[in-house]
């Protein structure tokens, strides 16, 4: 028996063998498996200790219209050449020092900062088989120039980490493709359009997989992140069981 968390795409096409995957067929049935969007991070670490500079353990998610889709949309279909030289229009914003109890006694008066978007794979392709820390000055001016603007955003919203920043780095989705195998740079698995949630899709994106003893497992079979791959998880451990562990948890739950 064997249960993969590789991803859908990661599965039926690098680690099956084509004559026996069943990725074409299962695509051919729904509209809903496409590749997710590749993400970008910014990684900046801060002087300054999270009193000083006014963080919370909380996260933010920054948008730039009230009509998200639209202002998403025209981002994504944007020249590479104006990459960096527009407003991001949607950016999550996160201070991962703050959630550390011990962070304080390791790195007095630091702290850091994760700002993620979401990028077409499209702008950094060329540079997916150059070898990582080697890809050139074109590759580190894209991804810098994107990660700049993002941080310039992140500062009118929290004044006082501007000019704190003392470590800045970007990684891109073909950063994204070297280090944790994501095929097209996507941090949340495959797409989350519409048809990904229409009744034919939920129906093919299960645990159980036409290859007998091979289960799928994660965020690919139900939702995105760490909730989606949780409960993916208790989907695949039911499927391999035969047995509703939703149901057992509720039981234990009036237990304890």
């Amino acid at each position: 028996m064997v249960v993969s968390g590789a991803g859908l795409y990661n599965t039926y096409e690098s680690l099956l063998p084509k004559e026996v995957s069943p990725f074409n067929s299962l695509k051919s049935k729904t509209r809903g498996i496409q590749h997710g969007w590749g993400g970008l991070t910014v990684f900046v670490g801060l002087k300054g200790s999270k009193e000083t500079l006014g963080l919370k353990a909380s996260n933010v998610w920054a948008f730039t219209s009230n009509d998200l889709d639209r202002a998403f949309r025209n981002f994504v279909n944007t020249d590479v050449s104006e990459a960096g030289y527009l407003d991001i229009p949607l950016m999550f914003i996160s201070f991962p020092s703050t959630k550390d109890p011990e962070w304080e006694k390791r790195f007095k008066d630091k702290s850091t900062c994760e700002i993620v978007t979401l990028v077409p794979y499209r702008w950094f392709e060329q540079w997916e088989k150059d070898r990582v820390m080697k890809r050139g000055d074109d590759y580190e001016d894209l991804k810098h120039r994107i990660g700049r603007r993002m941080w310039k955003q992140t500062c009118a919203l929290f004044p006082d980490l501007q000019d704190k920043e003392e470590y800045f780095d970007v990684g891109s989705p073909v950063t994204n493709n070297y280090y944790i195998g994501s095929p097209r740079g996507e941090l949340y698995g495959i797409d989350h359009n519409k048809d990904r949630f229409s009744p034919e899709t939920v129906a093919a994106l299960r645990p159980d997989t036409p290859i007998s003893g091979l289960y799928m497992t994660g965020q690919d079979i139900l939702s995105c992140g760490f909730a989606g791959a949780m409960f993916g998880g208790l989907l695949s451990a039911s499927a391999v069981l035969k047995r509703n562990l939703f149901s057992d948890m509720m039981e234990l739950k009036k237990k304890i």
